[in-house]
């Protein structure tokens, strides 16, 4: 498809339409003249690549890398942009979104694992708002006066990136509204960015200005030299809305960085009808995204868990027998244990899950389907005829609608098989309900008073510090003058002692069998499935454990290490107040526990020693169920 293209002396040109897909080039007209183009001066490439080019030539070791969607709705296409993010080894380190269709109350259905979340909604109306993911690694702020919401003109939300021992970075998102005046836009973005030339930044966003201005439109040239004014240049040069009639620029980044240390460029993908554009900053500055990359796992699976318990099943025990001492004989037991636990269910390093790992019903077939679509697309966009648009728009189709119902028949049949499990059943619904887990994702770095913290073992004692001195510090603030204590002279004590009799085997199987199927682990990394599983492999050295235990009145020194993981609650996600502990106690401190708890229930319920009055935590009383096996400050 050619056009004419006149140039009258302005920024103003117009394009030949003939994109080159696979030299990843838009190829313009011969008779316009190089000298005049508005983008003559561009010394960085703007090229199409596709998902394979992307990630063989887009490799940053020291800078930051930041993309662009139009999502037209995250309710929509959430999904897409984060299984299109996550392919990637080397994830972006700031994700902008325009378009996004925010209603207020609904971020927690946006969370990424490895960004905070930030986001700027219309307010009168709906459409429009804009939102950055930025890296959890990166030190920011964001910019008040920068943030900002204009009624029927635009949205706008902007962070400072600090980058040490350099400038920092100024990123912003921005939408204009369709149909607003873009004087009244110009002067808006002149006030906003015009005195902040000294820091370095980028400007992302869909401003749904036609830069290349195919129609002459004098308001769009004040635009680009207002741009210009204020020392801020496009980096996308390419179509980012391509249809079979006509090819525009409406979204792109600009930067006020000249010196050639940038990439960049546009995706072919199809999430929406605006191509996703992208950039890469060379400044020299690595960020620690290790995180990303390892993940390790404990292969816990129904052949090695047997294993483990046939191996336990042959142990004799004797280092446990032979101790007269309660922590030696348990920590004896536990060095068995771990050493067994290690051996037939290792824990091994594993790779990024792959693409299609949060969409379990996408089978190999219809990822070869999703492929042959994105060649279809490709092939639409190099040559832009109704045929080819039509071929692939109803493969499009087709291929969607395939999809959702192998996605209902695989939840169906997850649901039909789980029937008589409701734990089970509530694990499918809430995984078809939320977009993202609800994991702990810490940031990168904590901060304490005026300092940073960025080292993770100096992160671990923040917390510890934290945690332990919390309580002491609420005692003090607790006033006690005035308070009458109560001696407790005129209680009636019972003269009787309590008798622990012994443990029998039978008792800790169905203790073990009465707790709940628990996958979360220990400070010795074991679950309660694991320990049920392999419970007639270590019963026996278990009673003796427990029996040495009541009668030395001792409890396990090492049963009394908890793994303490902090939750975050609400606020700053980077200050150690805004989070509170959650302890996972010893999946064998739960069993001893619950044999002392069935004695001592049995000798207060004999001697009526509680009031009735008091029921929680009472069996067949009115409240909770007997603490739930957690643990409640037992003997020792």
């Amino acid at each position: 498809m050619q056009s004419s293209a006149k140039y009258d002396g302005t920024v103003n040109f117009q394009l030949t339409t003939h994109i080159d897909i696979e030299n990843k080039t838009l190829m313009y007209d011969s008779n316009i003249d190089p000298d005049c183009n508005f983008f003559n001066n561009k010394t960085n490439e703007c090229n199409y690549y596709t998902n394979e080019q992307l990630k063989k030539e887009f490799k940053v070791e020291q800078g930051i890398t930041m993309v662009h969607f139009n999502s037209r709705s995250l309710y929509a296409n959430f999904q897409s942009i984060k299984d299109y993010i996550t392919q990637f080894e080397q994830p972006f380190n700031v994700i902008a979104i325009s378009e996004t269709w925010i209603t207020p109350g609904k971020e927690e259905d946006f969370k990424i694992n490895g960004y905070e979340f930030l986001h700027v909604d219309r307010i009168n109306k709906k459409g429009g708002g804009v939102a950055l993911y930025i890296d959890k690694n990166l030190k920011y702020k964001r910019m008040g006066r920068m943030t900002t919401v204009i009624d029927g003109v635009m949205e706008c939300l902007s962070v400072e990136i600090s980058i040490e021992k350099r400038k920092n970075l100024i990123v912003s998102c921005i939408y204009r509204t369709p149909g607003s005046k873009i004087e009244i836009f110009k002067d808006n973005m002149e006030d906003l960015f015009t005195n902040i030339n000294q820091k370095r930044m980028f400007i992302c966003g869909d401003f749904n200005i036609d830069l290349l201005n195919p129609n002459h439109n004098k308001s769009t040239e004040e635009f680009i030299d207002s741009m210009y004014s204020i020392g801020l240049f496009p980096l996308i040069t390419r179509p980012t809305r391509i249809t079979s009639h006509c090819a525009t620029l409406l979204d792109n980044i600009f930067t006020n960085i000249i010196e050639g240390k940038i990439k960049s460029g546009l995706l072919i993908n199809d999430i929406s009808d605006h191509l996703p554009v992208f950039a890469s900053y060379n400044c020299h500055y690595k960020v620690n995204n290790d995180g990303h990359k390892i993940i390790y796992k404990r292969i816990r699976t129904e052949k090695t868990l047997n294993c483990l318990r046939n191996e336990l099943l042959k142990q004799d025990w004797n280092i446990v027998y032979e101790q007269t001492e309660v922590n030696k004989a348990y920590e004896g037991f536990l060095r068995t244990f771990n050493t067994l636990l290690d051996k037939n269910c290792p824990v091994i390093e594993i790779n990024r899950k792959h693409n299609y790992a949060g969409r379990p019903w996408m089978t190999k077939g219809l990822q070869n389907a999703s492929k042959k679509k994105n060649t279809l697309y490709r092939e639409f966009i190099k040559k832009r005829t109704i045929e080819t648009e039509m071929k692939y728009k109803t493969y499009k189709n087709k291929l969607t609608n395939i999809m959702r119902s192998c996605k209902r028949e695989y939840y169906i049949k997850r649901l039909e098989h789980n029937k008589d499990n409701t734990r089970d059943i509530w694990n499918v619904l809430n995984r078809i309900i939320k977009n993202e887990s609800r994991n702990n994702d810490y940031p990168g770095y904590f901060i304490e008073g005026t300092r940073s913290i960025n080292n993770m073992e100096e992160i671990v004692n923040g917390f510890n510090e934290f945690f332990v001195n919390i309580g002491p510090k609420l005692a003090e603030e607790i006033k006690v003058d005035g308070i009458e204590r109560d001696t407790g002279e005129n209680i009636e004590r019972n003269s009787s002692s309590m008798f622990l009799r012994a443990v029998e085997e039978k008792e800790i199987y169905d203790i073990v069998r009465g707790l709940k199927n628990k996958t979360s682990t220990d400070w010795n990394d074991i679950d309660m499935v694991t320990v049920k599983t392999v419970i007639d492999g270590i019963v026996k050295p278990l009673k003796y454990i427990f029996n040495l235990s009541f009668q030395k009145g001792v409890f396990p020194q090492k049963m009394k290490v908890a793994k303490v993981i902090p939750i975050y609650k609400t606020g700053e996600r980077h200050h150690f107040t805004n989070y509170r502990p959650v302890s996972i106690l010893s999946q064998f401190s739960k069993i001893l526990e619950k044999l002392f708890i069935k004695r001592f229930d049995s000798f207060v319920e004999k001697y009526e020693l509680m009031t009735d009055s008091q029921y929680g935590f009472r069996n067949n009383s009115f409240g909770t169920d007997r603490f739930n096996g957690k643990d409640n400050g037992m003997y020792g």
